[in-house]
C-alpha cells in the first residue's frame, strides 16, 4: 500500500538520546537510536522527507505568553490529556547550564517561573534549537515538531486518548496500538521488533510517541496540518506549530 516517496522519521528523545522510527516505500524500514541530532541527520537527512520530533522548535525570546499551537494542543486534548503539553522556556533559559540558571533567566524575562518538569526537556529543546539555526539550518520545514498526544488525537477521530500512560500504563499501550493500526495494521509486529532491537534505555512509551510521529509523516496516513492552521514563527524564524496528520 506504500508508494515510492522516500523516508519518514519519527523521532522521540528517551535517556540514552533519541530514538528514531522510519517509514518508506515498502511500510515500516526500521529503528534507530541515536547520540545526537546531528548523528541522527547523518544517517537519515540524504533519504528523509519528512523528520518529526517530539521536541519545542519555535521559542519565545523575553515572554512567558504560551505559544498559541500549545494554547490550541490543550484545548483539544482535554479533558484527558492536555497536561502532557509543558510550558515551554524562553530561548536563553533553555541555554542555560542549570537549572537555577535557567530560573532566574525565565523570571527575569518573563512575568513567571520555570518548573522542574519544563527544565527537564530544556536539554533537548536546546539540541535541536542549536541544530535548526546554527549547524543546519536549510533542514528547517524537513525537520517539524509533532505532538505525540496531538498526533494520536488527530489519528482517534480527533478524540484524545482515554487511558494515561504514566498512570494506566498497559491499558494506554494497548490503546495506542489500536490506534496506530489504523494506520499500519502490522504495527504490533514493528513495534517488537523496534523494541527488541533497540539495546538500550528506551521504554514503550518512547517507541509508541515515535511510532506515530513516522506514522503521521508518512502521506499515506493523511495530508499535514498544523495546530494552529496559520502557525506563527518566532524571532528567528523558526515555526510554532505542531504537525498531525488528517486521515480524512
Amino acid at each position: 500500500p506504500f508508494q515510492r516517496v522516500g523516508m519518514f522519521v519519527g523521532v522521540d528523545g528517551c535517556p540514552d538520546g533519541w530514538v528514531a522510527i522510519r517509514y518508506g516505500d515498502e511500510g515500516y524500514a526500521d529503528a534507530g537510536l541515536y547520540s545526537d541530532i546531528e548523528d541522527l541527520w547523518a544517517t537519515h537527512g540524504d533519504t528523509a522527507r519528512r523528520v518529526l520530533i517530539d521536541v519545542p522548535i519555535g521559542l519565545r525570546e523575553d515572554s512567558s505568553r504560551k505559544r498559541v499551537c500549545d494554547d490550541v494542543a490543550r484545548q483539544v486534548l482535554s479533558p484527558t490529556r492536555h497536561s502532557s503539553v509543558f510550558p515551554v522556556p524562553v530561548r536563553a533559559a533553555v541555554h542555560a547550564e542549570s537549572y537555577e540558571a535557567a530560573k532566574a533567566i525565565q523570571e527575569e524575562r518573563t512575568d513567571g517561573s520555570l518548573g522542574v518538569q519544563s527544565w527537564n526537556i530544556a536539554d533537548n529543546i536546546a539540541e535541536l534549537d542549536t541544530f535548526l539555526r546554527e549547524t543546519a539550518p536549510e533542514t528547517v520545514g524537513t525537520v517539524r515538531e509533532a505532538h505525540p498526544e496531538v498526533c494520536f488525537w488527530a489519528l482517534n477521530n480527533r478524540s484524545p486518548t482515554g487511558y494515561s500512560k504514566t498512570g494506566q500504563g498497559a491499558a494506554a499501550f494497548w490503546e495506542r496500538i489500536d490506534i496506530l493500526e489504523r494506520a499500519d495494521e502490522e504495527v504490533l509486529t514493528h513495534v517488537r521488533d523496534a523494541g527488541t532491537d533497540l539495546d538500550a534505555g528506551v521504554d514503550n512509551d518512547d517507541i509508541l510517541d515515535a511510532f506515530v510521529l513516522a506514522l503521521t509523516a508518512h502521506p499515506e496516513t493523511g495530508d499535514l496540518r498544523t495546530l494552529p492552521a496559520e502557525p506563527p514563527v518566532d524571532e528567528r524564524g523558526l515555526p510554532m506549530e505542531m504537525v498531525h496528520a488528517d486521515p480524512e
